[in-house]
């Protein structure tokens, strides 16, 4: 597919540069950029590659649909090290979902637990769950002291149930200072007096999660505000994401997107800041493309 761009005047910049890169980690963050502009290509637009800005530096997508403009960076979310084979999940799991708390629940597990040894990693985690707090975390171990894995509130959620977010076996990763990073990073590329809308992938699922802590901030205990009807504590957005309070006001618009060679569609996530307008047509073209 991508030689097929050979030719083409506005992808094949992304091929030559598909073709040059050495290293892995160089051809990764190319090819992260060269699915987002087959994806805005399928949805109609025309693209600019590597755009230069009055500060000397570049934007690496221009979409434009319908004499609507739309600046794109995209940064890639290297992973800490490669995936060799999926995790078997237990069936024990699900009895942890019928827990009736509105938690959003981190698990992860030693993935060499027999039957016997899960099941008690079931019932320890249970029963934590049951008078945890937000951002409260356990590390399950057996009669010898033995790791079995551990668990994490991680977010409120509307439903009275317990959800679950699957973790590593070797321990919960917060992603969200790397990806701040690469979000100050991208804003440093930005056009200036245009629209523009950052983008970042990661190698797995979970990292929609991470992204939006990074921009919005992670949960917290707030006592600085009052308790929704019928809640005994606040809960809400700690003050140190990108998005936090008159930070960085020329970003309105980001994006996550899961980078899967293997897979054909794109998956990904739009959010746009308290406040902005999405009615607007840059918001429509950014939802149209970026929020599926």
């Amino acid at each position: 597919m991508i030689r097929s761009w050979q030719g083409d005047s506005e992808l094949e910049p992304l091929y030559h540069r598909l073709q040059a890169r050495k290293t892995r980690r160089g051809f990764l963050d190319s090819f992260a950029e060269a699915l987002v502009a087959l994806h805005a290509r399928r949805c109609g637009c025309s693209i600019q590659v590597e755009v230069p800005t009055p500060s000397g530096k570049t934007c690496d997508l221009l979409l434009e649909r319908n004499g609507v403009s739309l600046f794109v960076h995209v940064k890639r979310l290297g992973s800490r090290k490669p995936t060799t084979k999926r995790m078997q999940i237990s069936s024990r799991l699900r009895i942890l979902e019928q827990i009736e708390k509105p938690w959003v629940v981190k698990v992860r597990w030693q993935e060499s637990l027999d039957d016997e040894a899960m099941q008690a990693f079931v019932i320890a985690a249970a029963s934590f769950i049951e008078t945890a707090r937000l951002g409260d975390e356990k590390v399950v171990r057996d009669a010898n002291g033995v790791e079995l894995g551990g668990v994490k509130i991680v977010a409120p959620q509307e439903e009275r149930r317990v959800a679950l977010v699957i973790g590593l076996p070797s321990g919960f990763v917060d992603e969200s200072p790397r990806i701040d990073r690469l979000l100050h990073r991208a804003h440093k590329q930005f056009m200036p007096k245009e629209s523009n809308l950052i983008l970042v992938c990661t190698p797995h699922l979970q990292g929609v999660g991470d992204v939006e802590s990074a921009l919005l901030g992670t949960y917290v205990e707030r006592w600085d505000e009052h308790p929704a009807k019928g809640k005994r504590v606040a809960h809400g957005r700690s003050k140190d994401a990108f998005w936090c309070n008159n930070q960085m006001q020329d970003s309105q618009l980001a994006g996550w997107f899961w980078l899967a060679p293997m897979h054909h569609e794109y998956q990904g996530k739009l959010w746009m800041r308290e406040g902005y307008d999405a009615l607007t047509p840059v918001a429509q073209l950014a939802q149209d493309i970026f929020s599926k």
